[in-house]
């Protein structure tokens, strides 16, 4: 029954080796043998003189030693048995005992016994279970991940093989140091004035230099360990080498972005082909109602202008559009709906000023709106019967920002009129910031000067570089 306890059982089913079993069985037969002796009065006069019972306290302290606490506890209930048994039939070592002292030495003895026996394996237990403690965590000391182990301070004590391959440090030049000397871009005398470890977050992400002076992004987490009054004694530092997740997750954001262009692409490609079915249907309404061409002629003119955007922004990679091909496509568009030839006169130099400077996505399709206005006002109030339009896209001295400037033959009336009335919409349609419309007089044409800054225009090279990039450079500040 001693045999099959729980451990023991447990290390039957793992298959543990037998000369453990059969080292149990022959102390307990030894044990047996060696009680019916000293208590039971086996083998007659001749084994009197070696019949003492303190010949059981080697037996029970072997069973201590190598069977644990259940097989310590079954030996000594097979003792106080046969010591029981013996003390009430009055034979071997204890057969006076009721009539001397009423079984008191019976009972002193099982009990010195079995405080002797009980502390010895309660100890050796401990032991082997503070041994196998000190084994596992050595083993997990050793992971895949860095590790640090410092004292209170913040002094290296130990340090993993997996912190030594990716620092590059040998043992010796960690240890006795604080883990400040890891992080990049210090000096000398910033690690000389480091202090006691503050980490005031359990984690975070650091940047580390190897000792050949590579960077490289780390996963930090401190865990302090506390004595039994709270106090912290140690501190656990783990540090992950985050390198190829980062660029994984730089590629897979790569691919994201790449899947959602081409998905913009698509989309404003279909709006912009919807959108020039509904000019087609119009113009067809304007060629079978003849009185409400013009009207007619102008919505069209909008639609088109809406389209001729998200044309440009399918052909794009991102959704911004550039302002020089914008105007272009418009006028373009606005020319052959009311056959006036529209002369666009851009900047010489294709990356200056306004050539180069890209629109806010947010602003482009009211921006369309604003120039189809202005060209149509122009082709309406002079420009159609002289034709006689002019646009010129102009770079101004300040980065970011550039002047459209449309003029036709024509006054200005001094008060609200019809020609006025047509410029409502571009004042509904005017950002708030960054837009500016001017109307001016020169000798006999009329000017519109639309003048267009930051936030509405983008730097020419916003779309230029890639968001690959974009996330390689994340990591050039510490």
């Amino acid at each position: 029954m001693v045999l099959t306890a729980p451990s023991q059982q447990r290390a039957w089913r793992r298959g543990v080796a037998w000369h453990r079993v059969a080292e149990g069985v022959l102390v307990y037969a030894l044990a047996f043998a060696a009680g019916q002796v000293i208590f039971l009065g086996w083998g007659g006069e001749q084994w009197r003189p070696l019949a003492h019972a303190y010949w059981q306290f080697l037996f029970v302290a072997w069973a201590g030693m190598r069977l644990g606490l259940a097989g310590t506890a079954g030996l000594l209930c097979l003792v106080a048995v046969q010591a029981g048994w013996g003390t009430l039939q009055r034979q071997g070592f204890f057969a006076q005992d009721l009539q001397a002292s009423g079984g008191l030495g019976y009972g002193a003895y099982i009990v010195i016994l079995s405080i002797v026996g009980m502390a010895l394996a309660f100890y050796l237990d401990m032991l082997r279970r503070q041994r196998a403690d000190v084994r596992i965590a050595a083993i997990a000391f050793e992971c895949q991940e860095g590790l640090l182990i410092t004292d209170a301070r913040g002094v290296i004590l130990r340090a993993n093989r997996s912190f030594l391959a990716m620092s590059g440090y040998a043992a010796h030049e960690v240890l006795g140091r604080t883990p400040h000397f890891l992080r990049a871009a210090r000096s000398a005398q910033q690690e000389a004035s480091d202090g006691p470890p503050p980490w005031p977050a359990r984690q975070r992400q650091e940047w580390h230099r190897r000792k050949s002076g590579e960077r490289y992004p780390v996963w930090f987490t401190c865990t302090p360990a506390m004595d039994s009054r709270g106090v912290v004694t140690h501190h656990v530092l783990t540090l992950t080498d985050i390198s190829d997740w980062r660029r994984q997750k730089a590629q897979r954001r790569q691919r994201e972005q790449a899947h959602r262009a081409a998905l913009v692409r698509e989309v404003h490609h279909r709006i912009k082909n919807n959108l020039q079915g509904v000019t087609g249907l119009l113009q067809t309404l304007g060629q079978r109602h003849p009185v409400l061409r013009d009207p007619i002629t102008e919505v069209t003119g909008q639609v088109q202008s809406i389209a001729v955007l998200h044309g440009l922004q399918g052909r794009s990679r991102t959704d911004q559009v550039r302002l020089c091909e914008l105007v272009q496509e418009v006028a373009a568009g606005v020319g052959a709906l009311w056959g006036v030839a529209i002369a666009v006169q851009l900047p010489e130099d294709a990356g200056a000023g306004g050539l180069s400077c890209r629109i806010q996505p947010a602003d482009a399709v009211p921006l369309a709106l604003i120039v189809h206005e202005l060209l149509l006002n122009a082709v309406k109030h002079g420009g159609r019967q002289h034709q006689d339009v002019q646009v010129t896209l102009n770079a101004r001295e300040e980065p970011q920002q550039a002047c459209l400037v449309v003029s036709n033959p024509g006054q200005w009336p001094e008060s609200s009129s019809d020609a006025q009335v047509g410029l409502e919409l571009v004042a509904t349609l005017m950002p708030r910031l960054g837009a500016s419309l001017a109307l001016e007089q020169a000798g006999e044409r009329a000017v519109a000067r639309l003048c267009l800054q930051a936030p509405v225009l983008l730097p020419g090279g916003t779309d230029a570089a890639p968001e690959s990039s974009r996330l390689a450079h994340e990591g050039a500040a510490a």
